[in-house]
């Protein structure tokens, strides 16, 4: 597999982590080859889903560690493109970009380069130099 069929796989595997909670076990021997092309041992998938931010961990019946996509995950995310139009629009004006960060959301925490993309990704923003205009 190349890089882009690894990264696939792996989103299917989260994706799959939605319909139940699996064992690293089950995980692991579900996917051989997939573990043998990375050169990950069990450990590394281990932490890799403890690195995930939707995949919630818990505990099953015969106290096992299950892994599960949490439920609502979406829903939990802010969008950062919106959060950013709701705070031009609050302003009333157009802002700077570096304090345009400063205001979002405690919690909400974002790069330039993420607020320029979600800038760019939203159909009612637009950069204009240094500034950030609701059209």
């Amino acid at each position: 597999m190349n890089h882009v069929e690894n990264e696939q796989a792996l989103t299917q595997l989260l994706k799959s982590l939605g319909n139940e909670a699996q064992t690293l076990d089950t995980l692991w021997q579900g996917q051989p080859l997939l573990w043998q092309d990375l050169g990950w041992e069990q450990s590394q998938l281990k932490l890799w889903l403890y690195c995930q931010p939707t995949i919630a961990r818990d505990t099953n019946s015969e106290g096992l560690e299950c892994f599960q996509q949490q439920k609502n995950s979406e829903q939990d995310e802010p969008d950062l493109s919106e959060e950013i139009a709701k705070i031009v629009q609050i302003a009333g004006k157009q802002l700077p970009l570096a304090q345009l960060k400063n205001r979002l959301p405690a919690g909400l925490l974002a790069t330039e380069p993420m607020l320029r993309a979600a800038i760019s990704a939203h159909p009612h923003l637009k950069m204009i130099g240094p500034m950030v205009k609701l059209l």
